[in-house]
């Protein structure tokens, strides 16, 4: 037993490899691995994975230019200027010369006129001895000579309201027609010879006014009120419309609508009278602002201006007459922002008074805004009507919307009332002795006396 143990440990000692041989090898290989990464003659590099390396951006002219040397330059390709710079002078703009329209090419582009028009007034032959040829008026040896007349620079007018139009909560309203002269020159009627007043003159009275007058220089054109056809232009052939010298070269117009008050139809008519010449004929249809003449002197004036009226019948047939005549204010758009103020002035018996000064204070401003008179009747077929609707005797056309007092003095006694005007409608209020009177201020806020809800009667008292 022990003799096999000795031989099995000599035997492992000369076969295998000493324990201090391996542990020198790992020792110099640990140490040749130091040695080696101590070696400074390769840099360490980091490189973050993320982070690209920047790009250079390189501009070619510059490699260019490198390339040609330092005292290399490109050659230009406009040539340097020497001398100082003289700015070139500019050719005078030639004026084109303007060619005045005709009558008949007025006609046949009336309804494409414009501002800036230049329209001429024709040559009116003069005859001796007997009456000129398309023209009005006591005969003259002075000849007639053709004037060429630009429009005025004048101030525009606010635009009108659109019609037709009816804003009164009674349907009393009938603004149905557009002025007769655009907004680029006066297109409101003058208040010193309103509609039914025989003017501001107490010494030398003008005839009761059955119309509106619409004052403008020679030129303008003349527009129809509403769409309809033309019942009478005047000619040489037939120049006086109702054998009525006075009103000049006429244009009258029956229009496409009706109108019905109280169970009666009645046909709508408007005049434009004082025309220097009528550029549509008799039986032509026309439209809405279609022109029809050229504003003028005609007839009995004492100004260059349209004479506009609204006449109305209840005849089936014919042409109103003079006596059919309603006052334009109560027909004719207002103004944006404006109204009409209408009304009547009567004595203790409810009668009408005629010719009464009527004047129109503004609340506000304590100013005064207008002033007219009343209606004159003169109890003839010719006299001038009140409204079927309004019953009035007075009326003021484009007022500002606001408040406003109306003013009257009758024998001594001062009437007055207030009423509020609204836009695009008729305000009322009734004069009459009795009446209590309290003088309003700004700072006062009455009731308005504005649309009364009692009927009004269709006729005038006692008329």
């Amino acid at each position: 037993m022990t003799n096999r143990g000795r031989s099995s440990r000599g035997t492992g000692r000369s076969n295998g490899i000493p324990t201090a041989l391996v542990l020198v090898l790992i020792l110099g290989g640990f140490g040749f691995l130091l040695l080696r990464n101590s070696d400074e003659g390769a840099p360490l590099r980091a490189i973050i994975p993320t982070q690209l390396a920047p790009t250079a951006q390189e501009n070619p002219w510059q490699d260019v230019l490198r390339d040609l040397g330092d005292e290399s330059t490109l050659a230009p390709t406009i040539a340097i200027p020497t001398q100082p710079y003289v700015p070139p002078t500019l050719p005078v703009a030639q004026v084109p010369t303007i060619t005045p329209l005709s009558a008949s090419e007025l006609s046949a582009q009336n309804s494409t006129i414009q501002p800036g028009v230049i329209a001429s007034v024709p040559t009116l032959p003069i005859t001796p001895g007997g009456n000129p040829a398309f023209s009005v008026g006591p005969v003259t040896e002075i000849p007639a000579t053709v004037q060429t007349v630009p429009t005025p620079n004048l101030t525009w007018q606010p635009p009108p309201l659109l019609p037709p139009l009816n804003r009164d909560p009674q349907g009393r309203d009938h603004y149905f027609f557009i002025r007769p002269v655009d907004s680029n020159a006066q297109n409101y009627g003058i208040t010193y010879y309103a509609y039914g007043s025989d003017g501001q003159q107490e010494d030398n009275p003008l005839r009761v006014h059955h119309g509106i007058d619409i004052s403008n220089p020679i030129g303008l054109p003349i527009r129809a009120g509403l769409s309809g056809t033309v019942i009478f232009a005047s000619s040489p052939e037939d120049p006086y419309f109702q054998n009525t010298f006075s009103y000049g070269n006429v244009v009258v117009i029956e229009h496409d609508y009706g109108w019905m008050n109280n169970g009666v139809s009645y046909r709508l008519f408007t005049l434009y009278a004082h025309l220097q010449e009528a550029v549509v004929e008799t039986g032509e249809r026309i439209e809405t602002g279609q022109a029809i003449g050229i504003n003028g002197n005609t007839g009995q004036v004492t100004g260059p201006h349209v004479h506009f009226e609204i006449r109305l019948t209840s005849a089936a047939e014919g042409i109103p007459l003079y006596g059919d005549t309603y006052n334009p204010l109560l027909w004719m758009v207002p103004y944006v922002g404006h109204g009409t103020v209408a009304g009547r002035l009567i004595d203790e018996n409810g009668e009408f008074l005629d010719d009464y000064d009527i004047t129109l204070r503004n609340v506000a401003t304590t100013l005064l805004q207008a002033a007219t008179t009343t209606y004159i009747f003169d109890d003839t077929i010719n006299q001038v009507n009140p409204d079927p609707n309004w019953n009035e005797n007075f009326v003021f056309g484009d007022v500002p919307v606001g408040r406003y007092e109306v003013i009257a003095n009758y024998r001594g006694e001062r009437l007055a009332g207030v009423v509020t005007v609204v836009e695009g409608m008729t305000s009322f209020i009734e004069l009459k002795p009795g009446m209590i009177d309290v003088a309003q201020s700004p700072s006062q806020q009455p009731a308005a006396v504005n649309l009364p809800l009692t009927p009004i009667p269709a006729t005038p008292p006692g008329r």
